[in-house]
């Protein structure tokens, strides 16, 4: 008990009961259950119950939350110091040798967040809030890990959750929408002085698929619903104004998979209609309707006790399975459900009718607010199965706890669900693409322990204002390779960055009309407890962001507009990178770094000890404003000495390669797409032939191809690259 209460000295006098749910000091592991009363601590209005913690212990140097300062997003604070008026998901404390995680649990029977306190002079204490329905008497319940690393402690911490509401502690790993795919979404592309029409989009299309890049998907966002200016839904049909000079919705699809090659259309709604609800006159006649009232949290336009009208729980289910018949026979095959965490924030909710078109509305009965709030939510996910076949949903503004913490999260049904990870990317506000991405990553750190693969939004691959838009656009393109996202462009019609979309991508095959591949991780990255460090923020020159995922070590720069970055990559660096156990030094190994910096843009050596008592010097790095660097780590195959580095004109050049396998006098490497393979060899080693074959669908090998192959010396070695135009498998003669 001692460990938890150095973090937390008055937990035990909060009014809450502790249990140790296990204890491991060898692992330096330990985990705690924590029950309140809430009806017996409730205030004057029964539902509402809160519990002083009190202020962290002296020993704590330092923390980080995440709080939902809009009702939409959480947003990353590197402070312990929690805010009074908005929910705090979960608290991070630290000192100098372990973490605390303390992770407040929501169920279908109550919401618990933390939260602090109102009058300025007790800044830094912190409360426990609970809000029941009205008909629940049990306990809240919280979760609290100490642990070595931030990984562990948030991993652990959401595994025990999962134990308390009877779910199984692995997370999903089948996603309900592919991976590894490129979407165009309209989003930021579609705005002033472009024309918010199909043509637009199309003519984007266009481009990127001139650019030899073809995307899987296309997303139809916000702008194309026949909604009116009380911003509420008309019909289930495209607006005139968004289709131009097409006819339907059905056409512009049509055309998008027929001349653009989009496999997959998809298309924006909220999960009311439209963002105020349905229209009354347009809707009422088939679907019962309910009057809707707001609470006020910060974020959304309505203040509290805003009204508006949106189907009734028992016409839901039929509203969107009607909406997504007419959506498919149009040939959708996908949807961005919006505006998730509106649903949260309803506190009353009473039947309306309309006994004809210009009557005023007749009241009926009051509607329980919990029920639906789960009747959209299951309403949505059994349209999509009936219609699509799937699951095929995007979902959107939904950080609540009630959303992340239900069915779509931690109590969900074994599906990786895609949610939105954080609030938008605003293209036109460079100031603030640092801390996107840092926020993004901290968020990630609980997200990715949810069924829950995190959407970071969409980006540009080219500069807001140009020629003289000075954007480092590739940082948020880095980002969304290394952070296991969906990963979605809205780029401007005819402004696509070619450079920037083939770091990204790879052609499957240089003939046929397969989509683009994503050459992006295939696993959540981890960070060390170096991401905690508040100064990486800070203006100035300091120090940078470091995750770390598929043999990769990824560095950002996320300080104040005009910061710069002086990092060093160590043997520490290279071990978690490597998955190696804690305080292993790594073997070693050849390192390839590609950075945003045009004087230092890529080089490749080879880092090790030369033996133990004489460690390997860190490697320095420069990073401009929201400049980046990616490492690469391959592994010496010590009997041919050889290592392969992936595709190294890549963001994440160690996914370009499936397997590699080393036989006498032979060296063969199973390449997933176009690009360019980078393999070191050490100077005892010669390389003779290189032979490479196109690998088709069905894994057959094609006929050997002439190789596009060059030298160069690097460290200890050479550098051999070979141009790949798809699927291959390339294989090196060695002597």
């Amino acid at each position: 008990m001692e460990v938890l209460t150095g973090y937390l000295p008055k937990l035990t006098d909060s009014g809450g009961t502790i249990e140790v749910a296990s204890s491991s000091p060898s692992e330096q592991l330990y985990v705690y259950n924590l029950f309140f009363d809430i009806g017996k601590h409730a205030d004057a209005s029964g539902t509402t119950a809160n519990f002083n913690l009190d202020y962290p212990g002296s020993s704590v140097i330092g923390g980080l939350h995440l709080s939902r300062d809009k009702c939409f997003w959480l947003f990353a604070r590197p402070t312990p110091s929690v805010p009074a008026h908005t929910d705090t998901q979960i608290l991070v404390l630290r000192n100098t040798n372990h973490v605390l995680v303390l992770l407040p649990l929501t169920t279908e029977s109550y919401l618990g967040a933390l939260r602090g306190p109102v009058f300025e002079n007790e800044y830094g204490s912190i409360s426990l809030n609970f809000v029941k329905d009205p008909k629940f008497s049990g306990a809240g319940r919280a979760v609290a890990v100490v642990a070595r690393d931030v990984n562990t402690a948030v991993k652990t911490a959401v595994e025990r959750a999962r134990s308390i509401v009877g779910k199984p502690t692995e997370t999903a790993s089948t996603c309900t929408l592919p991976e590894d795919i490129l979407t165009y979404c309209t989003w930021n592309s579609l705005q002033p002085p472009t024309p918010s029409q199909a043509g637009s989009a199309l003519q984007t299309l266009e481009h990127i698929k001139s650019l030899g890049v073809q995307p899987a998907a296309f997303l139809i966002d916000d702008g194309w619903q026949h909604t009116n200016a009380f911003r509420t839904l008309q019909d289930f049909t495209a607006s005139a104004s968004f289709l131009g000079e097409y006819k339907s919705l059905a056409e512009v699809v049509k055309i998008a998979k027929k001349e653009h090659g989009v496999r997959d259309v998809g298309v924006w709604h909220t999960i009311q209609g439209y963002w105020l609800g349905v229209d009354t006159g347009r809707f009422g006649g088939k679907y019962r309707l309910v009057k809707v009232t707001k609470d006020g949290y910060p974020g959304p336009d309505e203040p509290a006790g805003y009204q508006y009208y949106i189907p009734h729980p028992a016409s839901i289910g039929s509203f969107f399975l009607d909406y997504y018949t007419a959506l498919r026979e149009a040939g959708i095959t996908f949807t961005k459900c919006d505006n998730m965490a509106s649903i949260d924030h309803i506190v009353s909710a009473v039947e309306v009718s309309f006994p004809n078109p210009r009557s005023v509305e007749v009241p009926g009965d009051p509607v329980d607010v919990s029920e639906l709030r789960k009747a959209y939510i299951i309403a949505v996910k059994n349209a999509a199965r009936e219609v699509f076949g799937a699951e095929n949903v995007i979902w959107c503004m939904g950080m609540t706890p009630r959303f992340l913490f239900g069915e779509v999260g931690l109590a969900g049904d074994g599906l990786k669900r895609i949610c939105r990870n954080s609030d938008d990317y605003f293209p036109n506000e460079q100031g603030s693409h640092g801390y996107h991405v840092y926020t993004n990553a901290l968020n990630g750190l609980l997200l990715n322990n949810l069924d829950i693969r995190p959407d970071f939004d969409m980006f540009q691959t080219h500069a807001y204002i140009s020629p003289q838009g000075v954007q480092n656009t590739s940082q948020a393109g880095l980002a969304q390779a290394a952070f296991h996202a969906s990963f979605r462009v809205f780029d401007v019609p005819l402004k696509s960055d070619p450079k920037i979309l083939r770091k990204i991508v790879g052609s499957v095959s240089p003939t046929s009309k397969s989509p683009s591949i994503v050459v992006q991780a295939s696993e959540p990255f981890t960070a060390t407890n170096d991401i905690l460090d508040p100064t990486i923020l800070e203006g100035g020159h300091g120090r940078g962001m470091k995750l770390y995922v598929n043999n990769t070590v990824g560095i950002w720069n996320v300080r104040g507009w005009g910061g710069r970055v002086v990092e060093f990559l160590n043997a520490a660096d290279i071990a978690h990178a490597l998955s190696l156990p804690p305080r292993t030094a790594p073997p070693p190994v050849i390192i390839h770094i590609q950075t945003s910096n045009p004087a230092s843009e890529s080089r490749t050596l080879q880092y090790g000890y030369a033996n133990p008592l004489h460690p390997a010097p860190p490697v320095r790095m420069d990073l401009d404003t929201l400049g980046w660097a990616i490492v690469s780590v391959g592994r010496i195959e010590k009997e041919a000495q050889v290592a392969c580095l992936g595709l190294i004109d890549k963001y994440l050049p160690t996914r370009g390669v499936e397997k590699t396998e080393l036989k006498p006098g032979k060296y063969t490497v199973s390449v997933r797409c176009s690009g360019k393979l980078g393999v070191w060899v050490g100077m005892g080693t010669k390389v003779g032939r290189v032979g490479v074959a196109l690998v088709g669908d069905a894994g057959a090998k094609g006929e050997e191809q002439t190789a596009e192959v060059e030298s160069e010396v690097v460290s200890k070695g050479k550098l051999i690259t070979v141009q790949i135009k798809g699927q291959s498998e390339v294989v090196f003669e060695l002597a």
